[in-house]
């Protein structure tokens, strides 16, 4: 065999079948650490989604509340919150569907502070008014901390009396 054909069959020559399990090893173990990697980010996710739509209900019940005349409040539960109106006397569940009840997940739990003490939020047969919002545009300055044990994280949303709730988070816990 003439020594150019000798070098153009070594320079077609294919990969061996150690190589290829070598790429086909650092791909698999590359793919399951993104998946991993992904699988943790979902868990803040969901906590950080609780807390803008929550920040968003608020903004939404302010508004209804100065353009409708209507008082709202928020009942603080162990597994979410229920909207209550005020009407007749008493306070009672919003029969808006929009404002209808929240439920957070298994993992996930409440702390809410109001005048820096902490509120019980046990179940109680009637809903308690907690955060009012009024229609006169104030609302009851509050800390909610909502926690999710499973991602190891937490937020925390902030009310001050003009209606403005921030949220911090999710940050891991300590």
């Amino acid at each position: 065999m003439p020594p150019d054909a000798a070098r153009a069959a070594d320079s077609q020559r294919g990969f061996t079948l150690w190589e290829l399990l070598v790429v086909v090893a650092i791909v698999a173990v590359t793919i399951s650490m993104v998946q991993f990697s992904v699988g943790l980010g979902d868990q803040t996710r969901d906590l950080k989604r609780v807390g803008k739509d929550l920040g968003k209900l608020f903004h939404l019940l302010n508004q209804e509340a100065v353009f409708e005349g209507r008082n709202y409040a928020i009942s603080v539960q162990e597994k979410g919150f229920i909207v209550l109106e005020y009407g007749r006397g008493d306070w009672a569940p919003a029969e808006d569907s929009f404002f209808s009840r929240f439920k957070m997940t298994e993992s996930q739990i409440s702390e809410l502070v109001i005048e820096d003490q902490i509120i019980d939020i046990s179940p109680k047969t009637d809903p308690q008014p907690h955060i009012l919002i009024l229609a006169s545009g104030e609302m009851t300055p509050f800390e909610w901390r909502i926690e999710d044990k499973l991602s190891r994280s937490g937020i925390v949303l902030q009310g001050n009396m003009l209606g403005n709730v921030l949220m911090t988070g999710p940050e891991p816990l300590g």
